[in-house]
């Protein structure tokens, strides 16, 4: 069977939690299937690195249209993008889009869609004009229509889309993304943070700067406990996403709080092994990476009880209401104070189920291989 995967976002040099899942679902399956063919399709002025994905191997086949994603975009939104597309999917069986994209199949193409979240239209007012308009001329709608199978990321985004798109309800599977983590001892960790000049002590959040993320609340809240703990800083770690100057402006006022921008592994793993714990109390999320990656490294977590959190991480975080900043106050004292709860939680993430990859790999395979001749 020859598989089709839209890898335009492996374009971005700074991967977030879309890219991430892209990256590591393609080398998981490549990994896994020695059987069926694959058809990555990407575009841009540059076709490398993409990641370091292995194009060499005998059953991938990598096609690259070397315009401007944005210009690809608009020919497939005024419907002559198909004449892009017309050599790719000559030898299609189906066709992966692990992320929402501009596309414009060719007629009776099986389509897989994967859905990560629906916060473009749940929670509107935390995107900027430019942002709104770019989902809306994606149309989501047709997307979700046209797609044979559906792939939530989690309970919480299968019920997003049962309440926007209620006719997809039958061909939605939940598979939820592995999480990838490096070994890490606390001697290689040190020697990976060294060029950051950080203090010994801190918590950190680490996620893109836009305000559904809430990192305004958080250092209010730190405002209040470094006022009661002087020798424990806040590390912000995440590339710049939208109406995020206000932020720095923050930032810069409180010496205590060290933005260090877009962090790649394995210093960025290296900085979840040596904090005290992830603040994460963000307003929506649909599956959400730095907690689980948090938690892989016996890191206590502080998150958010709205939307697909409390799924994912289950008994395994302390739950705040991202609206009240005392909540998120209280949880950063509760973790330096009570040295029984902090014991609890690294040892009961000792033997957190953590989806991994390779599993969570097999399971996407087995949707590909359903529709086998």
């Amino acid at each position: 069977m020859n598989i089709g995967i839209d890898i335009r976002a492996l374009g971005n040099k700074k991967l977030t939690g879309i890219g991430k899942y892209i990256f590591y679902a393609i080398n998981n399956l490549l990994e896994l299937d020695k059987e069926n063919k694959y058809f990555l399709f990407s575009a841009g002025f540059k076709k490398e690195p993409y990641f370091n994905l292995d194009f060499n191997k005998a059953n991938v086949s990598h096609s690259h249209i070397s315009i401007p994603n944005k210009l690809l975009n608009l020919n497939l939104l005024t419907g002559f993008g198909q004449n892009f597309y017309q050599k790719f999917f000559k030898d299609i069986d189906i066709f992966w889009m692990p992320n929402i994209n501009f596309c414009n199949l060719p007629k009776d193409y099986p389509m897989i869609l994967t859905v990560h979240d629906l916060s473009f239209l749940h929670s509107r007012e935390f995107y900027s004009l430019k942002r709104r308009r770019w989902h809306k001329l994606v149309n989501v709608a047709k997307l979700v229509k046209s797609a044979n199978k559906i792939i939530a990321v989690s309970e919480n985004t299968k019920r997003d889309l049962i309440r926007f798109f209620p006719s997809a309800e039958d061909k939605i599977h939940i598979i939820n993304p592995g999480v990838h983590s490096v070994p890490m001892n606390r001697e290689r960790a040190r020697e990976l943070l060294s060029k950051f000049d950080l203090p010994e002590k801190f918590f950190i959040y680490l996620g893109t700067l836009e305000p559904r993320k809430n990192i305004a609340s958080i250092i209010k809240a730190f405002d209040k406990y470094h006022h009661d703990y002087p020798d424990v800083h806040l590390v912000i770690v995440g590339k710049k996403g939208w109406v995020y100057n206000n932020l720095l402006e923050q930032i810069k006022l409180r010496p205590f709080i060290h933005y260090l921008d877009y962090v790649e592994s394995p210093a960025k793993d290296a900085l979840y092994f040596m904090s005290l714990g992830l603040i994460w109390p963000s307003f929506y999320e649909g599956f959400g990476f730095p907690p689980m990656e948090a938690i892989a490294y016996q890191i206590p977590v502080i998150v958010s009880y709205k939307t697909s959190l409390p799924e994912t991480n289950k008994q395994q975080a302390l739950y705040i209401d991202p609206y009240n900043v005392a909540d998120i106050y209280q949880a950063l004292k509760f973790l330096t104070e009570d040295e029984k709860l902090l014991k609890q939680l690294r040892d009961s993430a000792k033997t957190f189920k953590i989806p991994r990859w390779p599993v969570q790999a097999q399971t996407i395979l087995n949707l590909f291989n359903s529709y086998k001749k």
